[in-house]
């Protein structure tokens, strides 16, 4: 019994299994350290994806596109055959100015004097030589006119870089060249890339593509939604284009100081015009610049100096020049707007031999106007414009202007929403010549923004 007792304590203890020894206090530690680094990497990994996700979303934030824009209706009629130019075939003036070329090219007035929208369109150019595209062509008709359909992208990509681009939609008649004929078409009027910066001692903006210009004051408000009138002045053909290149502006003393360069392939004149190109001719640019004060004394005042100079546009001698100056101002003072400009300019053209101007067209003006409006209550606009122009032009012996033309335009101007203005002007056109022409106008404009 004893022996049985024995074997049985024996293999009971075989079966038991080796108690594991405890681990030490410096295993433990060690041990817990892993761990802790462990549990760090995952919190690290965790952030990250955390942190790039969070900067999708910022980014996605900041980027934003507002598309926008406007239609601007109208109905105008112009006297006469619509054209603000006529022949000199009496030798009004050719005998003092331009007695070498004949009477039949040598035009008296302005082909610009009878525009009818804010674009700047004439109602029918006519006999005129310098601009040729007649894209209207009323012949002195009244008409309905889509005068824009036009669209507006503006991207932000982040606090300090941006896109502008303004396309009009233009709807017209159409032009017939041999078979084909140029109808309805595209007109992208800016396309811009801008950078912002803001530091202690002001605001930096810097601008690379198709900008704003820099000449005057006109051509912040020529789109029909901010211009007061309908139709621009006879100064906006040197100053409301927007030409290709680079520009920079910066203002100081908290926005009463402003001074901005550009330096582009052309001029500042409308595309339209003879003197301006956006794809350069030349190797020397234009350089142009501004320079304005607004006076703390009388807030809504402001002062500007501006003008450009280069290589003149459309013909390839560097040596050929260009230049523009002028001076505006600016009041906006409770229910009172005030502008007014005065520019003057030369492009030196180039002969051909013996011919004036015969490889290279030539130019000197200069003009001005004044333009008042009164808010009436809170719908009511009405407003009175006086312009002036003098120029000449000379394209060697295929034609010649003589330009001494006078403006007066009174509208009205009604706002029955922040998206809705319907305006209508009347202008009055006088030439200072012994030809007088039949052109004043009529015309409307009624505008909504998208």
């Amino acid at each position: 019994m004893t022996l049985v007792l024995a074997l049985l304590l024996a293999q009971a203890s075989a079966e038991v299994p080796a108690t594991e020894a405890t681990p030490t206090p410096e295993q433990e530690i060690a041990d817990l350290k892993e761990r802790l680094l462990e549990l760090e990497r995952k919190v690290e990994d965790a952030q990250g994806r955390a942190k790039a996700v969070q900067d999708r979303m910022d980014a996605h934030a900041r980027f934003k596109v507002d598309p926008g824009g406007y239609l601007d209706l109208g109905f105008f009629w112009v006297q006469g055959n619509g054209s603000g130019v006529r022949r000199d075939l009496e030798h009004f003036g050719s005998g003092n100015r331009y007695g070498d070329i004949l009477g039949s090219w040598v035009l008296i007035g302005d082909p610009l004097s009878t525009t009818i929208n804010a674009r700047g369109d004439a109602a029918d150019l006519s006999d005129s030589r310098a601009v040729r595209f007649d894209a209207l062509h009323s012949q002195g008709r009244p008409s309905f006119i889509i005068n824009t359909a036009n669209l507006s992208f503006r991207a932000s990509l982040d606090n300090t870089w941006f896109v502008s681009i303004l396309v009009d939609l233009l709807p017209r008649e159409r032009i017939f060249n041999g078979g084909g004929s140029v109808g309805d078409f595209i007109d992208v009027k800016m396309a811009s890339l801008r950078w912002e910066g803001r530091f202690d001692w002001g605001f930096l903006t810097i601008n690379a593509g198709k900008f704003d210009s820099l000449l005057g004051i006109e051509y912040r408000t020529q789109e029909a939604p901010q211009r007061l009138t309908v139709t621009p002045s006879l100064l906006c053909r040197y100053t409301c284009g927007r030409p290709l290149g680079l520009k920079a502006r910066a203002e100081f003393f908290g926005k009463h100081l402003e001074i901005a360069a550009a330096l582009t392939n052309g001029s500042s004149e409308l595309e339209t015009f003879p003197f301006s190109n956006e794809t350069d001719f030349n190797f020397f640019k234009t350089v142009s610049g501004r320079v304005a004060v607004r006076l703390p004394v009388l807030d809504g005042l402001e002062l500007i100096a501006s003008g450009a100079v280069g290589a003149q546009d459309r013909q390839r001698d560097d040596g050929v020049m260009q230049w523009h100056l002028g001076a505006a101002a600016r009041l906006d003072w409770g229910r009172l707007q005030v502008m007014a400009e005065y520019v003057i300019g030369r492009a030196n053209g180039k002969d051909a031999g013996a011919v004036p101007c015969g490889t290279a067209p030539c130019i000197k003006y200069k003009g001005a106007y004044g333009l008042v409006g009164v808010r009436l209550a809170s719908y009511f606009l009405p407003y009175a414009r006086v312009d002036w122009r003098q120029a000449d032009l000379r394209s060697g012996f295929d034609y010649a202007y003589m330009s001494d033309v006078l403006r007066a335009t009174i509208g009205l101007r009604y706002e029955p929403s922040s998206r809705v203005a319907v305006k209508a002007e009347y202008t009055f056109n006088a030439e200072f010549t012994r030809l007088q022409i039949p052109n004043d106008i009529l015309t409307t404009s009624f505008v909504v923004s998208y």
